[in-house]
């Protein structure tokens, strides 16, 4: 299997995409009362669009779409369902990115069978070949996306694609990690009592 192209997104450039994601969702004029975060990827992405929408009912979803870096699930699997009612709300789900389009199908399919009032959907980010795109979105990207939250994610299945650890070394200074931090980050995670 080979490697995708990757593109670390900073938090200075992650923050300023969703200010734009927000600014695009203002504009529109979608008065959602109620943010639906896609757990994982969506969780960090919905706590910042709810402080600059001023929006503080947040619910969470958990959907599962991925095995690991750019091994998809065969099927996405919703695995722990939403922890409130949406029913007769204006619902804005929010996800990091839409990748196949998988993820956002099949949690609208089954927000919708919660009967909100109407659902709108964002995330800052969207593939080209996405199956079905969010209502709002900042850019489209080919690259396979390391957000800065998720890089011992993306270290974990990175060591199990390399078979020498200088190239993973190399791939993580390429992204733009200090050579400081990839080796700090690499001691840590290999002591952790959670590591696989």
């Amino acid at each position: 299997m080979g490697i995708p192209k990757l593109k670390f997104i900073t938090w200075n450039s992650l923050f300023r995409d969703i200010l734009d994601l927000c600014k695009i969702i203002i504009d529109e004029g979608y008065p959602a009362d109620t943010i639906v975060a896609i757990s994982r990827g969506g969780l960090v992405v919905s706590r910042i669009v709810s402080d600059i929408m001023n929006i503080s009912d947040i619910m969470i979803v958990a959907v599962k779409a991925y095995e690991n870096i750019a091994r998809p699930r065969k099927e996405v699997v919703i695995v722990s369902g939403l922890n409130g009612d949406i029913k007769g709300r204006r619902v804005l789900l929010v996800d990091d990115i839409v990748d196949t389009g998988s993820t956002l199908e099949v949690t609208l399919r089954y927000l919708e069978e919660q009967n909100p009032l109407v659902i709108k959907s964002a995330a800052p980010y969207v593939k080209p070949w996405a199956s079905i795109k969010p209502d709002y979105y900042v850019k489209e990207v080919k690259e396979w996306i390391v957000f800065p939250y998720e890089v011992g994610e993306t270290l974990r299945s990175l060591e199990r694609l390399f078979s020498r650890s200088g190239s993973i070394d190399q791939l993580l200074t390429s992204l733009g990690l200090e050579k400081e931090v990839v080796e700090y980050f690499k001691k840590l995670t290999s002591i952790s009592p959670f590591r696989e």
